[in-house]
């Protein structure tokens, strides 16, 4: 996460917790999961004032105002509801939207429900999904934030649904993309609503040929869609938008490594050579930023300032410094857990964070930029991350397996969910 509305500040969302800097990656403390956020994922910044950062855990959806010293959750889903995907309106810092599901009698019903709160309560229904549909996704245009889009598999088929609403989800415009996508699509996801066209949405799916990136244009009455890029038997993972408007998304396919770069938003994609192991991906500015593997990479998260032509290393997972200040003593058992698994070492638990001005950057600051986005840096959902981060080894080396079947290797910053059928967290060691 690398929120414009604060410049010079990294957020790393892990299976462990939040990894930060305010210093533009100079230095970087440790957030441990805490009650409300245990196997969080979906981390994202809401707007400004506010900034609230939010994240779907198993108690659901969590908000901190501190910068995760402390955690509230959000309620209002209904009895036995459950949160699962979340989107902070990039415009208001008052109005999230979320989607939930409900256990009934006649099985589980899906709905998209409102906060005006700040995502403190949601009581405000603006969609019931069909009996049959199960939603993926939600998400806010930031151009026309009436504008609202839910990404839907429909059935025992899993067809591909998008839903659409120009009026702040009084009326929805619903159609199957079914015959508009690769055969047997049993996958879509939101990947983004492009932040100058509301009408324009760019899409994860995934069929039995693998995932693809679909651009879907609203018409009148129906949805044109094209796949201007495929992955045989491959993953999408990552998307990224500079404030040029030039996109960047990295994927797997088998055991390659591949990205791409589009000019023209999103109408054709030149090949970016040797991209690193993309877990996750954010910008701001003209500044790309990646969260690569930690083995194969030799760094955990990494910096572009040419569009994906050549990375530079930021930060190793051994340049963690110590706990967040603010969450030191709450944080000890877990620092000390994971120290006895030779995670890190003993010392790294008693450590004292640097204090960092984040309002004014240390005079040889890394990359910093005017621009940039407020959520996870992945793709195919409001914006999560589930890369396999693992913490920093004595050597700093991940001692876990990524998500790309590579060691070591996140919400969550915003990656594209890689399981095919539900988004998943990054795997704990």
């Amino acid at each position: 996460m690398t929120p414009e509305a604060r410049p010079h500040s990294i957020r790393l969302a892990t299976n462990f917790g939040l990894v930060s800097s305010d210093d533009d990656g100079q230095h970087w403390v440790w957030s441990c999961e805490q009650t409300e956020t245990s196997n969080g994922s979906l981390y994202q910044i809401g707007a400004p004032p506010k900034s609230r950062l939010y994240a779907i855990s198993s108690e659901g959806l969590a908000f901190s105002d501190n910068d995760s010293c402390g955690w509230g959750v959000a309620t209002g889903a209904g009895a036995n509801g459950i949160f699962f995907d979340a989107f902070a309106d990039p415009t208001n810092p008052n109005r999230v939207i979320a989607a939930a599901s409900t256990a009934a009698d006649g099985g589980i019903s899906y709905a998209m429900l409102e906060s005006s709160d700040s995502g403190t309560t949601f009581g405000t229904t603006r969609y019931n999904a069909a009996a049959g549909d199960n939603i993926t996704g939600v998400e806010i245009a930031r151009s026309a934030p009436q504008t609202i889009y839910i990404a839907m598999t429909s059935g025992s088929t899993f067809l591909p649904k998008l839903a659409r609403s120009t009026n702040g989800g009084t009326t929805w415009q619903v159609e199957d993309l079914s015959a508009k996508l690769p055969t047997k699509t049993t996958l879509i996801r939101i990947v983004a609503v492009d932040p100058q066209d509301a009408g324009r949405v760019y899409l994860r799916t995934h069929s039995v040929a693998g995932d693809a990136f679909a651009v879907a244009v609203a018409g009148a009455s129906s949805f044109t869609v094209t796949t201007p890029l495929n992955f045989p038997d491959g993953i999408l993972s990552a998307y990224g938008r500079l404030s040029n408007g030039h996109m960047v998304l990295a994927a797997v396919v088998g055991v390659d490594e591949v990205a791409y770069k589009s000019t023209d938003n999103g109408a054709t994609f030149q090949p970016l050579p040797t991209p690193p192991s993309v877990r996750a991906m954010s910008a701001r500015g003209a500044t790309l930023f990646v969260v690569a593997d930690n083995v194969a990479d030799g760094y955990a998260v990494g910096t572009s300032i040419d569009e994906g032509q050549t990375w530079q290393p930021l930060m190793r997972y051994d340049q963690i410094a110590a706990i967040q200040a603010c969450v030191h003593a709450s944080c000890q058992t877990d620092c000390m857990n994971r120290a006895a698994a030779q995670q890190w070492d003993d010392t790294f638990c008693a450590a004292t964070a640097p204090v960092i001005d984040a309002g004014t950057p240390p005079d040889d600051a890394g990359p910093t930029g005017t621009g940039g986005t407020t959520g996870t840096g992945g793709a195919g959902g409001s914006g999560g991350a589930d890369a396999g981060l693992v913490p920093p080894g004595k050597s700093g080396c991940g001692c876990g397996v990524g998500g790309g079947g590579t060691p070591g290797a996140l919400l969550l910053a915003i990656v594209l969910a890689i399981a095919p059928v539900r988004r998943r967290r990054a795997r704990r060691v």
